[in-house]
């Protein structure tokens, strides 16, 4: 299929009928549709056309399904069950409004902003009596300059170009910080800023080992983030799905445990419900309600998922070392045969049993286990997620969680995606640390319990719960010190905090090309769909078969970067960009000039993204903001000093400036969101009349502690 990114296109051939309904799969199984009734009865269906004919402005044609229309991408699914995205701009008149009509009918709308606000001023209250009760006043408001900064990162994650900076301090409406918010929560940062957040999160990572790639899972949650799917419907997708890590993005999140399925389920409970079950793994937890018999009932709704299949694994690996295949390429065949084995499928008997050395009275050593769900101190008997679950017998056992997981009622989900996403706002969780809200109690439980209804009345819709957050006058005031105790922070403010890894490198690489890179998107699940086989068609021929259709399909080579003369480099390159749509990242020094999200996950171990502390992706939530020598040799003569230094857009920009003073205000637009103030502009005035260069007032930007942290 040709990419419908690259089209230029005209007229349409029908109109087609707006439906409520989820989205029709191909030849799906009675068991995907009970999945899909087992969902609570709350959670609304998405929006979908009926079949339509997509038209471009160029006239290619596409027939597809409306998906969704966030950040100006569409989203359409095609007969193939694949999710295409690009910018609006690319279809012809009728269609945009088409789709615009379609967005404009859709069962989940943006918050009204009086909502937004009433929320916003509803947590301000509860903040303000907690600071009053303790004698603490709130900060003060910040300047709009550290206001600009500051959502900058924390909704797109990189900081404004100087043209995005000029625009927003020279505006005099009084709502205009309210209008950046709501336009960068629905710009194409976003879903970038989000994914980041979301991998360290759910340890999202490219290799899941023997040569199998999870690159449809990362296409699939950059799709969800896109569309805007609440995080509800998101965590139940992940829960319930079926199939092959080359076949259901979905699939990819269970997958990534599929031979650690145990650590896994630890690793699900602490992520989705803050909850501290690592110790219970092995035994009652020593400081929590949590015993070992409750982690491994829990662990029983997934008694009967198998995701790692050793049988096909082991034919893999003959057929690599097979003489039928001795001749072709053993990279492609890798690749071909490496991700069949990830394959999650529910059996019809539970296997999961207490370990041989169990050694408490409430079960033998060995013995069956038995599905079975905790319940905190501060649950009712009568909490209808349990009712829900529980009375749903003749679902498959990881439903009946996936629907108590989920559900509004659940002691825990909600509060724990709320924290969460208070901590990526202010620097600070409610309460402390986000992997362990056993007891409420140790926090603010009024902040925690007002956070927790606002999840709820969004429906989990996270963007819609960021908005509240960025709104309130909490979030736009000075920041305050780190406190030594962090479950004590009152929230007069948010901390200063350093900039993450992912920040740092995309504001890194918005200096060097300005907004262009929010545009370009990596995806490289639709040639791993491509190595699908059926696990009773995984013979040399059919190999064979599917290597030569791949090759046909390989996208083609783009070239990025200078022409130097050295054909070897420009291949290289092609390489690295072939699988990028909206445009093709610049390359310097090595270094693919693209967001983070649209790199390698993780990125590799000398990576500017790793020294500045990116996740390795063993361990939730791994990302650090530890400082290191390594750090400022990147900044002061490393690769990414000559990106800023050497030809960056920042530069570029400030040498155009007329005079001396416009130059200086240039550069600190571009770095800084602001206007310098009087004493750095005499500073740097006289410097640059005794010699200094545009370069070298850039290098000294770059390296100062304003630039790398939130004010």
């Amino acid at each position: 299929m040709k990419r419908f990114f690259s089209i230029t296109l005209a007229g349409i051939s029908c109109l087609c009928c707006l439906v409520i309904a989820a989205p029709e799969k191909k030849g799906k199984k009675k068991k995907d549709q009970a999945k899909e009734e087992s969902l609570p009865a709350d959670n609304t269906p998405r929006a979908t056309f009926s079949w339509h004919q997509w038209t471009s402005s160029g006239g290619e044609t596409l027939e597809a399904k409306y998906r969704a229309l966030e950040n100006g991408i569409l989203s359409i699914e095609t007969k193939e069950n694949k999710i295409m995205r690009f910018p609006l701009a690319r279809l012809n008149q009728e269609d945009q409004r088409i789709a615009q009509a379609c967005k404009a009918s859709e069962p989940r709308p943006p918050l009204a902003q009086t909502v937004i606000d009433a929320a916003a001023a509803r947590l301000d209250q509860t903040i303000h009596a907690a600071l009053k009760a303790n004698n603490t006043t709130p900060n003060a408001p910040t300047p709009d300059a550290v206001f600009l900064r500051r959502i900058y990162l924390d909704t797109i994650g990189r900081i404004p170009t100087a043209e995005e900076a000029q625009t927003f301090l020279a505006d005099s409406s009084p709502n205009k910080r309210s209008t950046l918010i709501n336009n960068l929560l629905n710009s194409p940062g976003y879903t970038m800023h989000m994914f980041n957040w979301l991998a360290d999160m759910l340890r999202v990572k490219d290799d899941y080992g023997k040569g199998a790639k999870g690159f449809l899972y990362e296409d699939w949650l950059k799709e969800q983030i896109a569309m805007n799917t609440p995080w509800d419907r998101m965590v139940h997708d992940m829960l319930v799905a079926d199939g092959k890590l080359n076949q259901n993005g979905a699939a990819g999140f269970l997958l990534r445990d599929a031979q650690m399925p145990l650590d896994g389920i630890s690793n699900m409970l602490t992520t989705f419900l803050g909850a501290n079950v690592s110790c219970a793994q092995c035994h009652d937890h020593p400081f929590a309600e949590w015993s070992q018999h409750d982690f491994y009932s829990l662990a029983a709704y997934f008694g009967s998922t198998d995701g790692f299949h050793e049988k096909v694994f082991r034919q893999t690996r003959q057929l690599l070392k097979s003489d039928e295949l001795a001749n072709v390429n053993r990279a492609l065949v890798n690749q071909v045969l490496a991700s069949n084995p990830y394959n999650l499928v529910d059996l019809t008997k539970n296997k999961l049993r207490f370990p041989e050395d169990y050694k408490y009275k409430d079960a033998t050593p060995g013995e069956l286990t038995k599905p079975s769900f905790i319940r905190w101190p501060d649950t009712k008997e009568n909490n209808p997620a349990y009712l829900l679950a529980e009375n749903a017998s003749s679902q498959q056992p990881r439903n009946q969680f996936a629907n108590w997981m989920v559900h509004p009622e659940n002691p825990r989900f909600a509060t724990a995606i709320a924290n969460r996403l208070w901590k990526k706002a202010f620097g600070i969780a409610v309460q402390e640390p986000v992997s362990d809200i056993d007891d409420p109690r140790d926090s603010n439980p009024e902040l925690l319990a007002h956070i927790t209804k606002y999840m709820k009345q969004a429906k989990f819709n996270l963007r819609e719960f960021q908005r509240i957050i960025f709104h309130t006058a909490a979030y736009q005031r000075i920041a305050s010190n780190v406190p030594e105790d962090p479950k004590k922070y009152l929230f007069p403010g948010p901390v200063i905090r350093r900039m993450s890894a992912e920040q740092a490198w995309d504001s890194i690489v918005c200096l060097t090309t300005g907004s262009e890179a929010d545009q370009i998107l990596l995806r490289r699940g639709d040639l791993l769909q491509k190595t699908h086989l059926d696990d009773d068609e995984i013979t040399p021929e059919a190999v064979k078969a599917l290597i030569a259709e791949i090759k046909k399909d390989l996208p083609a080579m783009k070239q990025g970067g200078k022409k130097n003369g050295n054909n070897k480099q420009l291949a290289n390159n092609g390489k690295r960009t072939a699988f990028y749509e909206g445009g093709i990242p610049l390359h310097s020094n090595g270094l693919v000039l693209a967001r983070a999200s649209e790199t390698p996950q993780p990125a590799p171990e000398n990576h500017f993204l790793r020294l500045f502390g990116q996740s390795d992706r063993m361990i939730a939530d791994g990302n650090t903001v530890d400082g290191s020598v390594p750090q400022l040799l990147q900044l002061m003569n490393g690769p990414v000093q000559d990106l800023i230094t050497k030809n960056s857009l920042a530069i570029q920009s400030a040498t155009k400036a007329s005079t001396t003073e416009d130059k200086i205000s240039s550069l600190y637009l571009s770095f800084f969101g602001r206007q310098p103030r009087q004493t750095e502009m005499s500073y740097f005035t006289s410097a640059m009349n005794d010699g200094l260069t545009t370069t070298d007032i850039s290098w000294v930007l770059l390296n100062s502690r304003e630039f790398l942290f939130l004010p």
